[in-house]
């Protein structure tokens, strides 16, 4: 890990509707707070689903800003990810810095970045520093390729249908953090396994089957804190894949239970293995959500690849 200090500028892109809806209460005090522990802080607050991705590529290309600081959930830091690295700036000039404030909070509880502004804002301060591997998901939609980038994971199947349900009951239960859970029981409840076929590592590994679910990680936490990855670490330059292809309904009432418990392995139907890169075919059948950003109309072939030690990350002095 390295250090940072010098005192040049941060820019704070804030999402006023990740978790509670108490953030213009809270803005003013976030703005002092980073300004008592002595940084240079400008606040930009996102306006609408995506706009975090144009502002900070704006941002990077016309503004010269090279230090970000993202107030949000799990998705906020994605739509930022995506901005730096869609950018004509080499992502290797950028430093990003978290302020958790999401329902879920997967990448930051990784790192031990905790939600509370008076523990989070003395870690950007402090300035240390950890290069962190970047994931990259092309895929098509309307027959154009697209390319999303992420941080986190990318799910496919029963993963992407729970994000699925979580943004519906959203709409008529914003801010409750027991939506997810609700979500997760709809999909057990509605979802079902349906064909794909996945090459890793060229062919390394292959399944060919009825998929339920596929979660390619970076980091072990999914669902606001659940361990589907245990092992992964997201400086090692490659994803922990699991995947559970055919379960019966007892197997899968098992897999879920131990799913909450943190204890996956040892049912029959599941799958784990690394790779650092994975192409999967005749998925269609399957939603398709990143670091819980729903992909809507997106379709395959998918090509998921992993960018190793492409990142600076502000983390807690270890």
């Amino acid at each position: 890990m390295t250090g940072i200090s010098d005192n040049e500028k941060w820019t704070v892109i804030a999402n006023p509707k990740a978790g509670s809806r108490r953030f213009f209460q809270r803005r003013t005090s976030m703005e002092d707070r980073l300004k008592e522990a002595g940084l240079d802080v400008e606040v930009i607050v996102t306006e609408y689903a995506g706009h975090a991705m144009k502002l900070v590529k704006n941002l990077l290309e016309e503004k010269g800003v090279r230090r970000l600081i993202v107030a949000g959930g799990d998705g906020s830091i994605s739509e930022v990810v995506d901005g730096i690295f869609s950018s004509s700036v080499n992502p290797s000039e950028v430093t990003l810095a978290l302020l958790p404030g999401g329902t879920g909070n997967d990448w930051a509880r990784y790192w031990g970045i905790p939600k509370k502004q008076k523990r989070s804002i003395p870690i950007i301060a402090a300035g240390e520093s950890q290069m962190t591997d970047v994931g990259r998901l092309s895929y098509y939609e309307k027959g154009e390729r697209k390319v999303k980038f992420f941080l986190n994971s990318v799910g496919l199947g029963f993963d992407a249908q729970v994000v699925y349900y979580a943004e519906k009951l959203a709409d008529f239960l914003p801010g409750r953090s027991w939506v997810y859970s609700i979500s997760v029981l709809l999909g057990a409840l509605l979802h079902s396994s349906k064909p794909l076929c996945l090459e890793a590592d060229g062919g390394a590994y292959k399944i060919e089957d009825k998929v339920y679910t596929m979660s390619i990680a970076n980091g072990p936490y999914t669902g606001g804190g659940i361990k589907q990855t245990p092992d992964a670490v997201p400086t090692d330059g490659v994803y922990d894949v699991f995947v559970v292809v055919r379960p019966s309904f007892i197997l899968l009432v098992k897999s879920l239970y131990r799913l909450f418990r943190n204890s996956l392995e040892g049912n029959s139907c599941l799958r784990f293995f690394k790779a650092k890169s994975l192409h999967i075919t005749g998925s269609n059948k399957h939603r398709i959500e990143a670091d819980g950003i729903l992909l809507e109309g997106a379709e395959g072939p998918f090509e998921i690849e992993i960018l190793p030690q492409a990142l600076r990350l502000i983390v807690p002095k270890k």
